[in-house]
This record gives C-alpha cells, sequence and structure tokens, in this order.
C-alpha cells in the first residue's frame, strides 16, 4: 500500500501522525499530495486549531533545521504559507504509519503513541534518548506531537540537533 500524505512525493523528510486533515479531498489522498499556495490556510479554516498547531510546529522546524530559508522568505510564517509541503519542498506529512517499502530519506514518529502503535520500539536499537525523544538504528526519530507545549522551540532546537546527526 502507497504512502498517503501532504507534501513532496520526493521528500527526503517524512514525518508521520495518526490523523489526517477533515477537509475536502485532503482527508484522503491516494498518495502523497502536493499542496499549493493557500491549500493551509484552507484546511486550518476548515479543521481549527488543531492543524494549525501542525503546521505552525512544522514550518519552525523546518526553519531551524534549515537556516538558508531566511535567504528566500521573510520569516517562518511566510516559508510556511508559501512552500511548506508543496512540490519541490522536501517534505510531506504522511498518514499514517510507513508503507513497507523504506522511502529514502529521514523519518520522524509524531507522537509516542503512535510510534508504540506503529512497531517503532520493535525495530534494531530503538532507545530513548530523553523523556521526549527515541531513535533507532536507521536514523528514525520519535518526537513529541507536533503542539506548541509538546514540541516547543527549546524542543524544536532539540530535535535539529538529532536530525543534524543522524
Amino acid at each position: 500500500m502507497p504512502e498517503t500524505g501532504l507534501g513532496d512525493p520526493q521528500a527526503t523528510l517524512r514525518i508521520y501522525l495518526n490523523n489526517r486533515p477533515a477537509a475536502g479531498h485532503f482527508s484522503s489522498p491516494e498518495t502523497i499530495l502536493p499542496l499549493a499556495v493557500g491549500d493551509i490556510a484552507f484546511i486550518v479554516a476548515e479543521t481549527g486549531n488543531h492543524w494549525r498547531k501542525i503546521f505552525n510546529v512544522f514550518a519552525k522546524l523546518m526553519w531551524e533545521l534549515t537556516p538558508q530559508l531566511a535567504d528566500d522568505y521573510a520569516s517562518w510564517q511566510a516559508y510556511r504559507d508559501q512552500a511548506l509541503l508543496q512540490k519541490n519542498s522536501q517534505v510531506a506529512l504522511c498518514f499514517g504509519p510507513p508503507g513497507e517499502e523504506r522511502a529514502s530519506g529521514q523519518r520522524i514518529f509524531m507522537g509516542k503513541q503512535f510510534a508504540t502503535d506503529s512497531g517503532f520500539f520493535s525495530t534494531p536499537g530503538a532507545q530513548w534518548l530523553d523523556n521526549s525523544f527515541a531513535i533507532n538504528d536507521a536514523g528514525d526519530i520519535v518526537s513529541p506531537y507536533f503542539d506548541y507545549r509538546q514540541l516547543s522551540d527549546e524542543r524544536i532546537r532539540r530535535l535539529t540537533g538529532i536530525l543534524n546527526r543522524s
């Protein structure tokens, strides 16, 4: 079964979560669906604060992880609205656990319970780095859920450091 979600089908960073936005055709894509300018605003308008937080935290993570984004965008908000999860963005938000065929690049499982349910902790070398983050031998990472309280700015910086080392 192919992976489904939002973003760049050729993503080098894939974030996996156990829910999807209840917003038109974005709720049930058949593959990784690239967004267009305005799609994030539409999804947030249709679904509310929960998805706004996910997109904001994702954009803040990418802003921290990729400092050169500041060359093209005035702020993480501008990056979110103009490029996040679009074609050639190199990032994807995938619905459900990873497919059987491993996509290349880095993978983050959003939330401890989702990672546990997805079998993350039965993978070789799976171990907790601290109370918030885990990693396995393949370099896959468990992160707190993309919410301001769970993945604070301080934890975003910690996740960036983990990603840069794996």
